[in-house]
């Protein structure tokens, strides 16, 4: 694995966990000035541990996803979304010029996953908590999770190969959805 880039005040940063890591933002937007900080694993905590990177380096735009790793662990949803708030607003204050996007957690698919713990039901209570922190911060919430879903409510099978990672055409079609802002 290569060293990861140093980040500019330039930069467009991407931020999250193994969604993240996986996008492979060259081949999606042609750009020079994107930095891929996903990190498989990472949780809310995670990022939060590893965040000072970010706000010293005050990157022209973030790209925030992080969560699914926290409820499919049981994390408690207040603790999720304290979480993810916490991120953003480390953010905001420590690097105030810098635009905030905060993506909605992507569904799953339970059937592939073989889970019966509600997952979806889950991450939408999160993401409608979210919506309305975003709302109430000026913070673009980019809701990208029902582009993601099937007829049954579950993460479309052409998007996952897994339940949750994405195929390729789930990153085109994610890159698709945020191109417009990335540029």
């Amino acid at each position: 694995m290569c060293p990861a880039e140093h980040i500019t005040s330039n930069d467009i940063v991407f931020l999250g966990d193994s969604l993240t890591e996986s996008f492979d933002l060259n081949k999606y937007f042609g750009k020079n000035n994107l930095r891929n900080r996903g990190m498989s694993g990472n949780m809310t905590e995670h990022v939060l541990y590893r965040l000072e990177e970010i706000t010293n380096t005050k990157p022209a735009k973030v790209f925030l996803m992080i969560g699914i790793n926290d409820i499919y662990q049981g994390l408690k949803l207040e603790d999720v979304i304290s979480n993810i708030e916490k991120i953003l607003n480390d953010i905001l204050e420590k690097s105030p010029q810098t635009t905030l996007y905060l993506q909605s957690i992507l569904p799953v698919n339970e059937v592939q996953l073989l889970s019966f713990e509600n997952i979806n039901s889950k991450v939408y209570q999160v993401n409608y908590k979210l919506r309305d922190f975003c709302i109430n911060n000026n913070i673009v919430f980019i809701d990208i999770h029902p582009d993601f879903l099937n007829h049954h409510g579950q993460m479309d099978e052409k998007f996952t190969y897994d339940g949750i990672h994405l195929t390729e055409h789930g990153y085109l079609y994610w890159s698709e959805l945020i191109k417009d802002l990335i540029n």
